[in-house]
């Protein structure tokens, strides 16, 4: 059985293509909603999609961003928190200690 591709393929427009008919080609996106590839010798190096696309791909990279700080946040909140149950505890058997005497000898 063959394989099907995940995504279908993006239209491709070369670099020089492009200088030639950047105009036309950013009109073509903006009213179709098509996305185009640009490649420079065959080799992907940007892609063109419409401002509602771009706006959504940055507000998720922006959200991911946010939850990935978020989550670093959170994980140094429970090492902090960590560390001073910890030296609380190191205290307290400190204090006990002193208390029966056995610190100081």
């Amino acid at each position: 059985m063959p394989e099907t591709p995940l995504f279908p393929p993006v239209p491709e427009i070369t670099i020089e293509e492009l200088r030639r008919s950047v105009g036309a080609t950013v009109e073509a996106v903006r009213l179709s909603g098509a996305q185009r590839l640009v490649t420079r010798r065959g080799r992907p190096v940007a892609g063109l999609v419409t401002v509602t696309e771009a706006r959504a791909l940055w507000t998720l990279d922006h959200e991911s961003a946010l939850y990935t700080e978020w989550r670093a946040m959170q994980t140094l909140d429970t090492h902090a928190r960590r560390r001073a149950a910890v030296a609380r505890q190191a205290e307290a058997e400190r204090r006990a200690a002193f208390e029966r005497g056995v610190l100081g000898r």
